[in-house]
């Protein structure tokens, strides 16, 4: 019933369109403008791989963080969703260990941002075990205390390899919010398997639009 709901208003929409078009109509329509994005290099293009630049090569405008354990991420080229290339993320076999990646970016009190990535396994290496990989908004105030955060659905196991999945996170900055760091992390918990792997694209962060 809701499916068929939209649709309506969609026909009645292109209709109007129409109308201000062949001017029987003195109200414009105009379209709905897209969010701005908000990240730096949210498709992990930059810097380009070379056959010379292979290795720990980590994407422009990204910081990076382990929980001691040598990093384990990197620009790889071949498993894109879209551009030439993505981040790749091999686990460890160390109990209880992270690492991940964030860009730090200004919010406003109140409003919506939302964080989104795309994600993909490995067949000859999945996911196991307790390895899992998740999004994270944390909010900090001007003097960088954290005062807040979300976290995203987690994937694990069950990630497809065969097909990229979007996981994402959204809410509203708290009311004495300055930043917000949006962070993709891997985790091993109590049961970590070494050499898992998956993939990340086309991250995106915006505002939310009021309706």
């Amino acid at each position: 019933m809701k499916r068929s709901v939209k649709v309506g208003m969609l026909t009645l929409s292109a209709l109007t369109g129409f109308f201000v078009f062949t001017g029987l109509s003195g109200v414009k329509v105009l379209p709905k403008e897209a969010p701005v994005e908000l990240l730096t290099n949210p498709g992990f293009e930059s810097p380009a791989l070379t056959p010379l630049t292979q290795g720990s090569i980590h994407p422009v405008g990204w910081q990076t963080f382990t929980s001691g354990t040598t990093e384990l991420m990197t620009l790889s080229v071949g498993t894109a969703r879209s551009g030439n290339q993505a981040v790749k993320f091999v686990s460890h076999g160390v109990l209880n260990f992270f690492q991940g990646m964030f860009q730090t970016l200004p919010v406003t009190p109140g409003d919506t941002y939302q964080f989104g990535v795309y994600v993909k396994g490995d067949p000859a290496k999945p996911l196991k075990g307790s390895v899992t990989g998740q999004l994270s908004i944390e909010w900090h105030d001007a003097n960088d205390n954290e005062v807040g955060r979300l976290w995203s659905t987690p994937w694990g196991a069950s990630l497809p390899a065969t097909e990229w999945t979007r996981f994402e996170v959204a809410g509203a900055a708290p009311p004495n919010s300055a930043t917000a760091h949006y962070v993709i992390v891997e985790k091993g918990e109590g049961q970590p398997v070494s050499g898992c792997v998956f993939f990340v694209d086309d991250a995106s962060v915006v505002k939310m639009s009021e309706e």
